[in-house]
């Protein structure tokens, strides 16, 4: 990106400037978000930001999120077509997949540049749960090495102890007691050493055979992405699904998450429609309630005519 004119540092001038821009369209954000940004580094509005924000009739989550597209994308002709949002959500993606080709749920091939709103926050969400299932997959992947490190340490030990036996073994003596008749005499531990040198044998070939299942395993996993993992890594499954809830979670406050006018038209829309929200919103609540019993949070309780209920 060229480097860009040093900006004004009269408040006025730069209010201007920015409802200017607001009439041009969607390439103008870069420029909203320079500015905004501009003002809140050198506190031109003398710490009145916020309020400053509602005199050119803008909420603050705006306001971050044309500052967010200005310091991440390039003003230049690939994005100039795009509103706030798709905006927003490309300069929220990783940065190694802002350029390339996405496959859709639908089976189409866009780029983000050329993808609604809707598409872009599907494959976000995809790219998220890609990240997670490959991390879940690391930590099984070093779980089976950790494991196929520890028997061949085992298999190391026994085979030292194996040749310290063998080593330590005397050669039967001959003793001549005539000059027709030899004899030969055992070593008192020779018996001993010769227990304990099958018991060896048979802790080396245990351990060899323990080996054996860990490497076929390990080869299970890494060739059979789709098999059933283990049972101790129910738990990892677990954290994904958390994870993922959490996931929907954000994006659901972003995609309903209302501005300052908004909120003015719906205070407006009627009694019916707020009876009907306040329907949904209990809903929700319950629903909100039923997840915390998971967790061993705190259930909300909500106050009714002097009633508490809980």
């Amino acid at each position: 990106m060229k480097e860009l004119d040093s900006l004004s540092t009269d408040l006025a001038k730069i209010t201007t400037e920015i409802k200017t821009y607001q009439s041009i369209g969607g390439q103008a954000i870069f420029e909203i978000g320079r500015r905004l940004k501009w003002v809140k580094e050198h506190d031109l509005a003398h710490g009145q930001y916020l309020k400053w924000l509602q005199s050119i009739k803008m909420d603050r989550t705006q306001a971050s999120r044309f500052i967010k597209v200005s310091a991440t994308l390039h003003n230049d002709g690939t994005y100039q077509h795009l509103g706030a949002r798709a905006l927003y959500e490309i300069a929220t993606m990783p940065p190694e997949e802002r350029d390339k080709p996405q496959q859709l749920s639908n089976g189409k091939v866009k780029k983000p540049e050329d993808m609604t709103v809707r598409e872009l926050r599907e494959t976000k969400r995809k790219l998220k749960q890609r990240e997670q299932e490959l991390s879940v997959k690391d930590a099984q992947i070093a779980d089976q090495q950790a494991e196929l490190e520890e028997n061949r340490k085992t298999q190391a030990e026994l085979n030292n102890q194996l040749r310290k036996v063998s080593n330590s073994q005397s050669v039967p003596k001959v003793i001549t007691k005539t000059v027709t008749k030899e004899v030969q005499v055992e070593p008192d531990d020779y018996r001993q050493l010769k227990r304990e040198k099958k018991q060896l044998e048979e802790n080396f070939s245990k351990a060899a055979g323990e080996l054996d299942k860990v490497t076929n395993r390990l080869k299970d996993y890494e060739n059979a992405e789709h098999q059933e993992h283990r049972a101790n890594h129910w738990k990892n499954r677990g954290r994904v699904s958390v994870y993922k809830l959490r996931s929907n979670i954000h994006n659901f406050l972003i995609t309903n998450e209302i501005g300052s006018e908004d909120r003015e038209a719906a205070l407006d829309s009627g009694k019916e429609a707020l009876e009907s929200l306040n329907k949904a919103l209990d809903d929700l609540q319950s629903w909100i309630d039923d997840k915390r019993s998971i967790t061993g949070g705190r259930r909300t309780v909500n106050t009714l005519e002097g009633e508490i209920i809980k």
